[in-house]
């Protein structure tokens, strides 16, 4: 016995250590990280020491680890009692991060957050619905800071390691709401306003008088609107943006102090006795716009500056805003057309009165009118025929009458000169060209047609057709003006 506990312990002093080695599922990712270990090798036997608090038997163990660097060790023993150890590094990775304190569209937006255990100099990358938005790389102590220069949209923002993600955190966005609510001396007041970007809501805007809404509208991306009455304690605005997902609600307000036309103008009585009105059977005495107009450059012509100042402050207290430009309706029905509606006609007369008052009374105001008036002129009282223009006398119909464009042609050509307006110049350049080709087809041999393809035109009207004829005659050079006017005049009685 003696003998073999001698062989016994030789053989104990000279064992060989078993041979082990590890593999893991996974030795970093995203906490909480799942990691199964296999032990490889020729022991009899495999203890872990897992690192977590927890200890397995065999050759495979599993653990679960939260944030953190966390050491699996494994301790081999052989059939001899001789032992062997191997261990492995294990990193479980969160990414934390915080809200972003400034959430206003097109400015910039900080986010910071923290990656557990830190890695100095790993790249961090913050995204939104899978768009890279900004990168950096991990401080020492595994902070971090991500820069949105221009923040532009909102929603759940994450920042992202090699390894793992964060958390999302919705990021409601501030949209940008602009709003100009200026005093008009011409018609009340205008109201402007604008969301950016337009997907961030729809614009509810209102414009108060006391505590009377008088006028309001629900848009998308953008308003603009006038309001024409005088409000002797001032107007409010108030515009807010309705939000749509992921933005948040804007409101601004403001006041202005509205300067009527008439007292602009100087008139301390303004009356609507200096404006022009017609008898319509079944309808009484309406307003007239293009009569009004007419009156007023008669007035211009015959330098009667009161009685022109009168005329013009009426006219302007009864236009109609839309946008920068200024119309003058018709209240009533028509030819079983709409109520209201608009004349080219009138607005070209409009334009060439306005700027003739404007020049005679040394009043800018007036001039302004005139350009609104003359931007009036849209394509709805304009009508593309014969490769030109024609003026629109019934903004409703189709109907290309000729005493409405020989008139307007001459009223622009006076409006561009008083105005040096190139924009004008250019209409009356589309006129010419459809009026000279379209103007055989109004003669009937040595009279005209009222309108295209229609009869010949009663007495009154062409009367007025030679006159302008005979205008045109002395301003332009080309041959039809003068030799259809001369053919013309003689065939009236």
């Amino acid at each position: 016995m003696v003998a073999l506990a001698v062989l016994a312990g030789a053989g104990r002093a000279n064992a060989v250590p078993p041979i082990v080695t590890i593999s893991a599922t996974a030795t970093e990712g995203a906490a909480p990280l799942v990691v199964t270990f296999t032990a490889h090798g020729d022991a009899a036997s495999y203890h872990w020491q897992l690192g977590n608090g927890k200890t397995a038997e065999g050759p495979v163990a599993s653990a679960t680890y939260g944030p953190g660097s966390w050491t699996a060790s494994v301790i081999a023993t052989a059939s001899d009692g001789s032992t062997a150890q191997e261990s492995v590094e294990v990193r479980s990775v969160v990414v934390r991060l915080r809200r972003a304190q400034e959430s206003r569209y097109g400015k910039e937006a900080v986010f910071r957050g923290s990656v557990v255990p830190a890695l100095a100099g790993e790249s961090i990358g913050l995204y939104v619905r899978g768009n890279g938005m900004a990168a950096t790389r991990a401080a020492p102590d595994g902070t971090f800071e991500l820069r949105v220069r221009r923040l532009r949209t909102p929603g759940p923002y994450e920042a992202r390691s090699p390894l793992a993600s964060s958390r999302p955190v919705f990021l409601n966005v501030h949209p940008v709401l602009q709003m100009s609510f200026v005093a008009t001396r011409a018609v009340g007041a205008r109201l402007a306003a604008r969301v950016w970007p337009a997907a961030a809501g729809r614009l509810d805007a209102r414009v108060y008088c006391a505590r009377e809404l008088v006028r309001g509208m629900r848009v998308a991306g953008e308003a603009d609107f006038a309001v024409s009455t005088d409000c002797p304690v001032g107007y409010r605005a108030v515009v807010r943006v309705v939000p749509a997902q992921g933005w948040l609600a804007e409101a601004e307000a403001a006041r202005a102090t509205v300067v009527s036309a008439s007292r602009a103008l100087g008139v301390r009585d303004p009356s609507d006795r200096s404006v022009v009105f017609r008898h319509y059977p079944g309808l009484g005495y309406r307003f007239q716009p293009l009569l009004s107009f007419a009156a007023l450059n008669q007035n211009v012509s015959q330098r009667r500056a009161y009685a022109a100042r009168q005329i013009a402050a009426a006219l302007l207290g009864r236009a109609v805003r839309s946008g920068d430009a200024l119309f003058w309706e018709y209240d009533f029905s028509y030819q079983g057309g709409p109520a209201p509606w608009r004349s080219g006609f009138a607005q070209a007369v409009a334009a060439q009165a306005l700027a003739r008052a404007g020049a005679l009374l040394g009043e800018p105001l007036l001039s302004a009118a005139a350009d609104a008036a003359f931007r009036g002129l849209r394509p709805t009282l304009l009508l593309p025929i014969a490769g030109g223009l024609w003026i629109r006398e019934y903004g409703f119909t189709q109907q290309v009458i000729l005493n409405a464009q020989l008139q307007s042609i001459l009223s622009l050509e006076s409006y561009a000169a008083f105005a040096k307006s190139a924009a004008a110049r250019g209409v009356v350049r589309e006129l010419i060209v459809a009026t000279r080709r379209l103007l055989p087809h109004f003669d009937v041999g040595c009279w005209a047609r009222y309108q295209l393809a229609g009869p010949p035109a009663r007495l009154g009207y062409q009367i007025y057709h030679v006159d302008l004829l005979r205008r045109l005659a002395v301003r332009r050079a080309e041959p039809i003006w003068r030799e259809t006017y001369e053919r013309w005049v003689r065939c009236l009685p």
